[in-house]
């Protein structure tokens, strides 16, 4: 009988299941609290990133979806705590869902989606050269 140590076991554990994610998503209304769901495949990608509309710095938040935030709750904490405005940009046949938050915020923001259960490894921060963060104001 071959003795196997513990992290060969593991990996060999590891490697025949498929791969899936957690995501843990708050729930509105009066009972609130968090529902956390399993999904098939490998987390998808949230997008962080700066951008210039109409001659206005904004953060652009895109790939919510996937793992069921209620973007308009989100879009209400990230408007208290970062003292800006923020908008819900709705799905067109050319672009998908998001967040639009005034003010380069993108850190902020990366920062307060790992609270609402956004895997870390998940956002991928695309700041622009010269468009990143200067101010370190934190929500709580």
């Amino acid at each position: 009988q071959p003795a196997y140590s513990l992290d060969a076991l593991a990996d060999k554990l590891l490697g025949s299941w498929k791969p899936c994610y957690r995501a843990a998503v708050p729930q509105s209304g009066a009972a609130g609290g968090v529902r956390r769901i399993v999904r098939d495949g490998r987390p998808p990608a949230v997008q962080v990133r700066t951008d210039t509309r109409r001659g206005h710095s904004v953060t652009l938040v895109h790939g919510l979806e996937a793992y069921g935030v209620d973007m308009e709750a989100l879009a209400s904490c990230l408007q208290k705590a970062l003292a800006t405005s923020v908008a819900v940009e709705e799905a067109t046949p050319t672009s998908q869902p998001g967040i639009m938050v005034q003010g380069f915020w993108d850190k902020a923001v990366a920062e307060w989606l790992c609270k609402v259960g956004v895997p870390t490894e998940s956002v991928q921060n695309q700041a622009k050269k010269g468009q990143t963060q200067k101010k370190t104001k934190q929500g709580s």
